[in-house]
């Protein structure tokens, strides 16, 4: 008998090893595709059409072949019907990858997607219609690809007489393919990538800048203005130093504001709920009324010696300012526009930390530089001339502003009861300047200024604390479900759908309820809508996270709209305030 030779069995091991490789990898990796039938809806109408999808989840670092003309290299992946030929499935946007032995990408899926189409059910079926339904595709990561397998789905749906029966579900399903199988303008989520492809990382890092700048525009950064003249306005320190703790003060908003965003993005939560959190809402104003506390003179907010000495011999220091940076870039948190969500979502695509902290970090520094040149102008308020009793004043209305802040925060914990209590405060603090405070009343002019801002703030607590009702008790009759089957009830309703979805820390969202949806046109042509408000001021419930998922919201307020057959309209979503002569042109436009 003769002895097979150690190499010759080694070269066929290795033969049987490499034949054995993709079968090996396919028991190893389980699964890597996972498809659902779904349909549009609960139930269907013998005769009706109904729409259906592919619900298609990859393993992860797995892809397949997309459909892309006459490329012989690939298997697409070919969904089918039993009982259905010649159907047209829409396919979403597929991703470019590298494919050894071509010049060209080729067009891949992976993570989760969908595929559409729509069938005729048949008028015979009775009880329940029965769909069957396979996909045959090939799996392929970066070096290898798996034998060529088909996956097969079952979906039952009970048959019923009337559309009334009947309720419009996985509409996140069918949203997302219509998204991208429709020729709409210019996707919001989609602008940073496109600056990115186009123009390059460094120029986008500008652009990012510049937006950042442009979110000063938006009304909820506004309590920034007055807390910084606050704080740095008693600052009796040298140019120099007030540079510094200024920067530190930005620097410290920069940091909270990047943080909290690329939580947010790659955690999918909602940017700016932190602020839901009461202990958070207490914290802040906490360390307002002890700021306040100073300004009124009953101590000197001063570091332990340690850190005065590491952050300057100043009033608060380098240290000081920049935690109350690290402290207010929370109120930057829900200035949420198209932007911001645009960015959100590539950071949460990229999955890339450290880029996504820099990203955010730039757009939080356009939005601190104006609050830089804030600072130092408020500082040169202590070193105007002739200093005295005035001064004193200054900081008793500084005081003030500080404690109406910490007010503003606790607002939402206090319910209907924080505008009356933050009306009654603005109206004992203007009766206070004017009747009873005499500090620096030799000084004219600080007099008249003090007068000034004593009745702004009685006029402004009057008409917080007066009833504030529409004309003619006209206004928008809003839906507002709070569980999954109220919102299918509400969208089943045969009408065009507007969904405000909002929270009570949003001040943008306030706006929008003062401003925009008391018009009078604007409420005349909510008549022709189902019109839904959903709250998500707490984050804890199962159906605050389902919507948020559902509707892929990034931040508040987001305005929705649908269609009667419950898909969204995309290019008409929007976020931020809006006055009512561009909203009513998205309300048309949704008609």
């Amino acid at each position: 008998m003769r002895k097979t030779s150690t190499p010759l069995r080694f070269r066929t091991g290795l033969m049987l090893v490499l034949f054995l490789l993709p079968f090996a990898a396919q028991a190893a990796t389980g699964e890597v595709l996972e498809a659902e039938l779904v349909a549009a809806q609960d139930a269907v109408l013998p005769g009706g059409d109904l729409e259906v999808a592919f619900s298609i989840t990859m393993a992860e670092h797995w892809h397949v072949y997309a459909p892309a003309g006459e490329e012989s290299f690939t298997l697409p992946i070919d969904p089918a019907l039993d009982g259905y030929e010649g159907l047209t499935w829409q396919f979403p946007e597929a991703d470019l990858v590298a494919v050894a032995g071509t010049d060209d990408p080729a067009p891949v899926y992976g993570g989760t997607f969908h595929l559409l189409t729509t069938i005729s059910v048949p008028a015979t079926v009775t009880d329940t219609f029965a769909l069957n339904g396979s996909v045959f595709y090939q799996a392929c990561d970066d070096q290898q690809c798996l034998i060529p397998d088909t996956r097969t789905a079952v979906l039952k749906l009970p048959i019923v007489a009337s559309t009334a029966e009947i309720n419009l579900v996985n509409s996140r399903v069918f949203a997302s393919t219509a998204a991208t199988s429709e020729a709409i303008s210019v996707d919001e989520d989609n602008e940073i990538e496109g600056w990115v492809n186009e123009r390059g990382m460094f120029l986008t890092f500008i652009l990012i800048f510049l937006g950042g700048l442009a979110l000063n525009l938006t009304p909820c950064v506004y309590p920034l203005i007055p807390i910084t003249i606050s704080f740095f306005g008693g600052a009796n320190v040298s140019r120099t130093r007030t540079f510094w703790m200024a920067l530190a003060y930005v620097l410290g908003i920069a940091v909270t504001y990047s943080v909290l965003g690329v939580v947010a993005a790659l955690g999918g939560g909602l940017f700016g709920a932190l602020l839901t959190n009461p202990a958070v809402l207490i914290g802040i104003a906490l360390v307002l009324v002890a700021l306040s506390l100073s300004m009124f003179g009953l101590y000197e907010f001063r570091l332990p010696s340690g850190l005065m000495t590491a952050a300057g011999q100043s009033k608060t220091g380098i240290f000081g300012s920049f935690f109350m940076g690290l402290t207010l870039g929370i109120i930057a948190a829900p200035c949420v526009g198209p932007f911001v969500v645009g960015l959100l979502t590539y950071v949460a695509t990229l999955q890339n930390v450290v880029l996504g902290f820099f990203m955010f970090f730039t757009l939080a520094m356009g939005l601190g530089l104006p609050y830089l040149v804030l600072a130092m102008f408020s500082s040169r308020i202590s070193s105007l001339p002739r200093s005295g009793a005035w001064m004193v004043g200054v900081r008793v209305i500084f005081g003030l502003v500080l404690v109406a802040m910490a007010l503003y925060f606790v607002s939402p914990l206090m319910g209907e009861w924080g505008t009356l209590v933050m009306g009654i405060f603005l109206l004992g603090s203007g009766i206070y300047l004017i009747m009873f405070d005499r500090n620096g009343a030799e000084a004219k002019a600080f007099v008249m200024i003090k007068q000034v801002l004593a009745i702004g703030a009685i006029i402004a607590a009057t008409w917080m604390i007066m009833p504030n009702e529409t004309a003619g008790g006209e206004q928008i009759d809003w839906v507002k479900p709070t569980t999954q089957s109220e919102l299918n009830a509400a969208l089943d309703a045969g009408k065009p759908v507007m969904i405000d979805i909002y929270a009570d820390w949003c001040i943008p969202c306030k706006e929008m309820d003062a401003v925009t949806f008391p018009d009078p046109e604007v409420v005349a042509l909510s008549r022709e809508f189902t019109m839904i408000k959903i709250d998500l001021t707490h984050m804890d419930g199962e159906f605050e996270s389902q919507v948020q998922k559902q509707y892929g919201i990034k931040g508040v307020p987001a305005y929705i709209f649908l269609d009667p057959t419950g898909m969204e309209l995309p290019n008409l979503r929007s976020s931020g305030f809006e006055k009512p002569g561009p909203f009513l042109q998205r309300m048309r436009a949704a008609l």
